[in-house]
């Protein structure tokens, strides 16, 4: 009872102590303090690491800085690195590569562009500081704020190893630096502060230590004596404000804390200067107290001859310094004003060699009972001079005596704890046994487990075999850990080796280990940390639990059943690490979609998630919005938490492409579904240069590209079904033209090496992704559809906008389109309100045709070809009715065009008056535009480029001819009609005839003397488009020539011929009108007549294309292909066979017996003249009576109906 008594008392002892030094958890160097010093890190063999001593504890808010100047230019450098025991990530870290930095955070690397690289022999400052609670890393290089990054992270891990210019790791428990990439400089003032400085603290507190780690010797430990801190003149660093901390023995018979704290006032006034003025006196007993319960008292209290005794305190001092001086000087002056002992009327007191330390803290406490303690990060001058402090008489006194190590892992409380050993030896056995490795496990076992000991992660490593004495030995080399039960650490290392040094002998084996070939060293593994385990079972609390150690946790769902979980000791790191739980006995709590939201996705648990919603998913058919919801909502959760293999990104894609193919409602969820097909790409960690995934509607296709090596990159789809996985192919160089049979292409120019991290050791990826339309997309409004597939690419972290040199994107049509349909280029914005949406800025409409579009575009993203669905669609079937017809009709025109032509030619009395040779002329160009029209698709099948240039101008020409003509009637019918009074023109047929064939032949020898591939075909040699299916056909390809010589020739006309046509249809009815008795015969039948006629005669049924929109526009389109196709047969029947004169002439030379007419007069002088010179009216002017104006009415009129009848 008494032993265990002392125990308690002995444990809370330690406590107290450990309460007063926390404050100082990597402090109390004695006298050795490394400000004013640096530390040269120039690589093997001296290397700089944090001290046993100096245990970094559990951190949720930090900021570290750390001063250094690189003196070799080396490509990749490490400033600090610090891990977990035996974890190979990073914990936290700085590191650099150029005119980049590159900070380490919870294993994650975080870059930082800097404008230049840092300069060589130039000290810089660098300070990090991040919170749990705002979960943001701050970056600040010589007091400048240089980033802020987004981290998440609960805290940092504690007990970890860290390293001062160059990388570390630690396995089987040895440490090892990894070379390559060391600092090749030197380092100063490393300190670590356990709260989160502004960068106002960081420019007001320049020279403040830190209070998790500090520059000091005690703090530190390097690889060999020599390497040593070297003093620097230009590490000048001033501050007012310090700490001092000590052990003072006071002799004296006073022993009222107040009255020792008189004696000690007494004794700083006494010794410092003038300059030094003290704020604040913090005195305990508890150390004295802790050291007398130990029985480890530094020096002993003792009583003297005069009766006092002699205590020791601890004691804490806030002292200012004015003005501020070097933090190494009034350190050195401190030191040295407190070393000799100090004598008072009472007695005498001094501090206890090796207990002081001096620091700089950032605020005094005039309190004195309990002092401020807090700190705030430094930062240097670089005076080249250093100011001395005045002297004060004294002298550095004795060597300080080592003060016990209580933060020692060897040490413990005084009961009986697990502890943990390493053990490595040389072990030899005189025969070849026949499984050496059971026979070496059996001796430790049978040798240890007896003490309560147990042999953990045994490996072996077999020898050559040696001579020894005449006897053959088998050397084996073990390493294991021990599992012990211990009071005294020490003890127990010494009880494992004289055990295992002692010969053991089973029957003729002979088992045996030299002493010096044994090493035991002590590990302190930790313990498996509390945590919340989300699983497809449930939420798991596994307790913190000790090493070789099983927790148990009911289950979620089934509490009658336990889930396991074992905390091992790790065999390589030699640190505790949680084995995966049994959870065979536990249920799954999700039996539906809508239970994901039972489960919290962890980097543990999303492999299993995703699998579970891949199972859930494929089965179902059609999903609700909810569910959608549910199921984004956990892919955006798994891309964010976890790193994404190929395996998983895989099955990520299987999912959205499930999702692509059920009945739901996507278009409020397109968004999230590309954000999360774009984290994929991001954050997918691949072998080699290039991966890429192809489920069914979907494609992604990842490059590492080489920045210096960058040409351009081209992605394209060459065969796609909805049914199947999309067939892709990469080209490293930039392809304007489409390939032959490919869907869907991008290709990128080089320009956008531009746009690539430099110097930058991670290369740039670029992602492709290609989408079956589907319902993924919306549409605009009712008018705009999607008509193609879609097609993107990326560039990971990097926004790619204003390209010089565009990026071409080629897209086939999923449903042909004709000439005249509007089509538009348009990418997708996912920042458009309403959930993204299609827009136009930023990308042309380079080339199109029928089958395919491509664009031209200056940035990345999504991209697609709207069509206008205003206008209705030509179906397959119309489409070929419609080219029956137009064939049928130009073969029908140009039969009759040729009956009319050979009857006015034959017969000669036809031919007289200017109407007839009008009609002639207008007859010749629409017989030669449809004879050549019918001709066209099998001469251009020769593939003759020549042949198929001459087509195509002659066929432009008899349209302009054509629509020429036609202009002429018009004119011809103005002048007879309304300028009926002093119209003479000589030459008149002449002149038109000149007029009528030359401006069209004169067009046509302007295009092609510019340039004579304006002709051409339209599937020839150059086309870029190879799906075309269509015959053939020579015509105008150049779109600007087309709508100038062609398209804007016959608007012209016809605007004439329209007001032409309205002009003499208002005269006629005037005419009419005024005469004195009407007709019968002048009814609506006539005028219907006179109508027709002159709207073909006139070509007005041109007209109906402008009429083609909408629902109308097939109605529109076959009333076109019937009427002018069906032209020259309507000239036939009004001008030829409807026309008397030409019936007469054909019964008086085609027709025999009663049908010859026996009497018949020359008609014709009745007409508007005999001669070619004569003016078109007869009568004159000047006649005012009433039987004039009928006389010029009937004239006119009978005029007219001689062209138009």
């Amino acid at each position: 009872m008494q032993m265990k008594m002392d125990s308690i008392r002995v444990h809370m002892s330690i406590t107290t102590w450990l309460w007063i030094t926390s404050l100082h958890m990597c402090s109390g160097s004695p006298n050795l303090s490394y400000w004013g010093r640096k530390v040269s890190l120039m690589g093997q063999p001296c290397y700089w690491q944090l001290s046993d001593r100096c245990v970094v504890p559990e951190l949720k808010e930090l900021s570290v800085c750390i001063t250094f100047q690189r003196d070799l230019g080396t490509s990749d450098w490490t400033a600090f690195d610090y891990k977990q025991r035996g974890k190979l990530s990073v914990e936290l870290g700085l590191t650099g590569s150029r005119k980049q930095l590159k900070v380490w955070l919870f294993g994650k690397e975080n870059t930082v562009d800097l404008v230049e690289d840092l300069a060589l022999h130039q000290w810089h400052t660098i300070c990090l500081t991040w919170s749990a609670t705002a979960k943001k890393l701050q970056v600040y290089l010589n007091d400048s704020s240089l980033k802020e990054i987004h981290i998440n992270g609960s805290q940092l891990a504690g007990c970890g190893m860290l390293t001062l210019g160059v990388s570390h790791n630690v396995l089987g428990g040895v440490m090892n630096y990894e070379t390559g990439k060391e600092l090749m400089g030197s380092a100063t003032l490393f300190r670590m502060w356990s709260r989160v400085l502004a960068g106002t603290e960081l420019a007001a507190l320049r020279c403040v230590e830190g209070d998790v780690v500090r520059w000091s010797q005690r703090d530190w430990s390097k690889s060999a004596s020599y390497c040593q801190a070297e003093p620097d003149s230009n590490l000048i660093c001033e501050w007012q404000k310090y700490e001092i901390a000590m052990i003072v023995s006071i002799e004296s018979k006073l022993q009222e804390k107040e009255k020792l704290k008189i004696i000690l006032q007494n004794w700083f006034k006494d010794t410092f200067h003038s300059n030094i003025s003290v704020h604040g006196i913090f005195i305990s007993s508890s150390r004295q107290q802790l050291d007398l319960e130990l029985g480890e008292q530094l020096e002993g209290s003792r009583v003297s001859s005069n009766g006092t005794t002699a205590q020791r305190y601890d004691c804490l001092v806030h002292v200012e310094v004015t003005p501020k001086k070097d933090v190494w000087a009034v350190q050195e002056e401190i030191q040295r004003c407190l070393s000799p002992p100090y004598h008072h009327a009472d007695g005498v007191v001094k501090a206890i060699p090796g207990s002081l330390t001096v620091i700089s803290v950032e605020e005094l406490s005039n309190n004195t009972e309990s002092p401020l303690h807090t700190t705030g990060p430094p930062a240097l001058s670089t005076a080249s001079t250093t100011v001395q402090l005045p002297s004060c008489t004294s002298v550095l006194s004795s060597v300080a005596k080592e003060i016990p190590d209580l933060c020692n892992p060897d040490y413990t409380d005084g009961f009986f704890q697990d502890t943990f050993y390493r053990v490595i030896l040389n072990a030899s056995i005189n025969i070849t046994p026949t499984n050496p490795e059971n026979s070496i496990q059996n001796w430790l076992n049978v040798t240890l487990n007896p003490n309560h000991m147990t042999v953990l992660n045994f490996v072996m490593t077999p020898e050559l075999p040696i001579s020894e004495k005449f006897l053959i030995l088998h050397r084996y080399t073990c390493t294991f850990h021990v599992q012990a039960q211990s009071l005294n650490v020490t003890e127990t290392k010494k009880l494992i080796v004289s055990l295992l040094t002692k010969p053991y002998t089973t029957g003729s084996e002979f088992i045996e280990v030299l002493p010096g070939h044994i090493n035991v060293s002590h590990i302190a593994p930790g313990s498996c940390p509390d945590h919340d385990q989300h699983t497809l079972q449930g939420l798991f609390p596994w307790p913190k639990t000790e090493p070789q150690e099983t927790a148990i946790v009911l289950c979620e769902k089934n509490q009658l059943e336990k889930a396991t979980r074992f905390c091992k000791l790790d065999g390589m790191t030699d640190i505790a690490m949680w084995e995966p739980p049994d959870l065979s006995s536990c249920e799954r709590i999700v039996d539906g979609i809508a239970d994901l939201d039972k489960v919290n996705v962890t980097a543990n648990n999303s492999g299993e998630v995703v699998d579970l919603i891949g199972s859930l998913v494929s089965n179902q058919t059609n999903l609700s919005h909810s569910e959608l919801d549910t199921v984004l909502n956990k892919l955006e959760d798994v891309v964010a938490i976890s790193p994404i293999s190929p395996n998983m990104g895989e099955n990520i894609m299987e999912i959205l492409s499930d999702i692509l193919h059920c009945k739901a409602d996507l278009v409020s969820f397109t968004n999230k579904i590309l954000g999360v097909i774009e984290s994929v790409g991001d954050q997918m960690d691949f072998n080699g240069e290039t991966h890429n995934m192809t489920v069914p509607s979907m494609a992604l296709q990842l490059v590492n590209v080489n920045s210096s090596q960058f040409r351009g990159l081209t992605f394209g789809v060459s065969s796609f079904t909805s049914d199947n996985s999309p067939q892709i192919f990469v080209n490293e160089t930039f392809v304007e033209k489409p390939f032959t049979g490919a869907v869907a292409s991008i290709s990128l120019p080089s320009v956008l090496e531009n746009f690539f991290p430099q110097n930058n050791t991670v290369r740039p990826r670029i992602q492709f992704q290609f989408f079956d339309s589907g319902g993924l997309f919306k549409n605009p409004h009712d008018n705009m559809t999607l008509n193609t597939y879609v097609v993107s690419a990326s560039v990971t972290n990097i926004n790619v906008s204003n390209l010089h040199q565009p990026t071409i994107i080629t897209l086939r049509h999923l449903n042909r389109v004709q000439a005249q349909d509007q089509r538009m280029c348009v990418y997708w914005d996912v920042s458009k309100s309403g959930g993204g949406g299609w827009e136009s800025q930023g990308c042309v409409m380079w080339n199109t045709d029928d089958f395919q579009t491509t664009c031209q575009c200056n940035h990345l993203t999504h991209f697609g070809v709207l069509l206008d669905v205003s206008k209705a669609p030509i179906s397959e079937l119309d489409e070929q009715i419609l080219v029956i017809l137009s064939f049928v009709g130009c073969g029908l025109s140009s039969v009759f065009l040729g009956v009319t032509l050979l009857t006015y030619l034959a017969f000669e009395k036809l031919r007289q008056d200017y109407p007839s040779k009008i009609l002639i002329n207008l007859c010749v160009a629409l017989l030669g535009l449809n004879l050549v029209f019918l001709v066209n698709s099998w001469l251009a099948s020769f593939d003759s480029r020549g042949l198929c240039v001459g087509v195509a101008a002659i066929q432009h020409f008899f349209v302009l001819a054509s629509f020429t003509w036609m202009g002429l009637e018009a004119l011809h019918m103005y002048f007879a009609l309304v300028k009926v009074f002093n119209v003479y023109v000589p030459s008149y047929i002449l002149k038109l005839c000149a007029f009528g064939w030359g401006l069209p032949a004169t067009i046509i020898i302007l295009i092609l003397a510019i340039d004579k591939d304006i002709y051409g075909s339209e599937w020839d040699e150059d086309s870029q488009n190879p799906l075309q299916d269509t015959s053939p056909f020579c015509w105008v390809q150049n779109d600007n020539a087309f709508y100038v010589s062609v398209m804007g020739f016959i608007i012209l006309v016809l605007l004439c011929n329209m007001s032409v046509f309205g002009v003499v249809l208002i005269q006629i009815r005037r005419m009419q009108a005024n005469k004195i008795s009407s007709s019968s015969t002048s009814g609506l039948a006539h005028d219907l007549r006179v109508v027709a006629s002159l709207t073909f005669l006139l070509g007005l049924t041109w007209i109906l294309p402008f009429f083609s929109w909408g629902m109308a526009a097939i109605v529109f389109t076959y009333l076109f292909a019937i009427l002018n196709t069906l032209q020259g047969f309507f000239i036939f029947i009004f001008h030829c066979l409807m026309k008397e004169n030409v019936q007469k002439q054909w019964r008086i030379h085609l027709c025999c017996g009663p049908l010859r007419p026996k009497d018949y007069s020359d008609w014709s002088r009745s007409v508007t003249g005999e001669g070619r010179g004569r003016q078109v009216r007869s009568p004159s002017v000047k006649s005012e009576d009433t039987s004039s104006m009928r006389k010029i009415s009937d004239t006119s009129i009978s005029s007219v109906n001689q062209m138009i009848a």
